[in-house]
């Protein structure tokens, strides 16, 4: 063979070579899930799976390497990566690496690639963010029914799940941030608790409420004001009431209007008051456990004598007894005026007024 053909030999062989190189360099194929940067979350597995289309599979976390290929299945170890080949075949490549996450691999990267030659090769990277857990900072109770509350919470991360517990009892285990819980039928005062839990099992926070499952609790106070008007007002026994009224309606019979909206406005004022006329009134709020009602009956009687007016306010007991005060606008009265305790007449004194509250009587001293 003369020295031209040689060259002209190994001048093919080098053609024929780099044109190999560039066609597995345009056939081959990385992919890696999940890629570029993540943020991930202090005790939680992660897990990244790196697809080769080649013969070769190249794990490097930049200070060390590792292979995997049909010779060499043999899982590895990569600083904290553990690595796993899943398959080879049909010119495929798939490879795992889990990492059970600490601050340890904060800002590090980890790189899959398909040769052995690191600046020529194919190649895709993940940089890790690690983030704390931080418990739930937002917390309600809600009744969404007779026999079931809405639990739901907030403001947390990294939080792998939450124990729900009513009453000292763990009702429920969820990754979720609310929870539909069924009381069974039971009403009353129910403690709730939910607590945080990281990604290593520690609970790093709860919080609590003692949520009132009860119908309205209110009173109803009715008055003859000095001007000669029916006040009627709406009390509520607590300042947060739970679950919060859905409707209120005040009924007052022997009234033009006779029935009012009162689930935004608590005092009523009547003017059309006549003497003589008993008014039977009703206050009727409703919430999702159930309504409570809550009535009386007030009246306006004759003219005392001596300009004096009186007040009645027939209670709602057994006796149906009669309690009558007046309120006079003379500056002097007779003893036989403001002390009378014969049968069927009145006490009258200065300037009280009688209500009825649900059966009993509400005296306020007008000023």
């Amino acid at each position: 063979m003369s020295a031209s053909t040689g060259r002209e030999m190994r001048f093919l062989s080098s053609l024929l070579f780099a044109y190999c190189l560039c066609l597995s360099f345009v056939s081959s194929q990385v992919t890696l899930l999940p890629n570029d940067t993540v943020s991930v979350c202090e005790g939680e597995i992660q897990a990244i799976t790196c697809n080769v289309t080649g013969s070769v599979l190249i794990w490097d976390d930049g200070n060390n390497s590792t292979s995997f290929s049909s010779g060499n299945t043999i899982p590895a170890e990569l600083g904290p990566f553990h690595l796993v080949l899943l398959s080879h075949n049909n010119g495929t490549v798939v490879s795992v690496a889990t990492v059970n996450v600490s601050t340890s691999i904060n800002e590090s990267t980890l790189e899959c690639r398909n040769t052995g030659f690191k600046n020529s090769s194919i190649r895709q990277q993940i940089s890790f963010n690690v983030k704390h857990s931080v418990p739930m900072t937002y917390f309600k109770v809600d009744a969404v029914s007779s026999d079931t509350l809405l639990i739901s919470w907030a403001g947390a991360d990294c939080i792998q799940s939450y124990d729900v517990f009513t009453n000292g009892t763990n009702v429920n285990t969820t990754s979720g941030m609310s929870l539909l819980y069924n009381t069974g039928g039971a009403i009353g005062s129910i403690d709730v608790l939910v607590n945080s839990v990281d990604y290593y099992g520690s609970a790093v926070g709860n919080l609590s409420i003692q949520y009132q499952f009860n119908k309205y609790d209110f009173e109803v106070e009715a008055i003859i004001s000095d001007n000669m008007s029916l006040v009627i007002i709406i009390k509520d026994n607590y300042i947060n009431q739970q679950p919060a009224p859905l409707s209120c309606e005040l009924t007052v019979a022997n009234l033009t209007q006779s029935s009012v909206d009162c689930l935004s406005k608590r005092l009523f004022v009547f003017t059309n008051v006549t003497e003589g006329v008993v008014y039977n009134y009703t206050v009727t709020i409703t919430n999702v456990v159930e309504s409570a009602v809550k009535n009386g009956s007030i009246v306006l009687e004759q003219t005392c004598p001596s300009q004096t007016r009186y007040f009645c306010s027939t209670l709602l007991a057994s006796d149906f007894q009669e309690s009558c005060i007046t309120s006079t606008t003379s500056q002097s009265t007779s003893p036989s005026q403001t002390n009378t305790n014969e049968s069927g007449g009145s006490n009258c004194v200065i300037p009280w007024i009688v209500g009825l509250i649900t059966g009993t009587v509400v005296v306020s001293l007008l000023i």
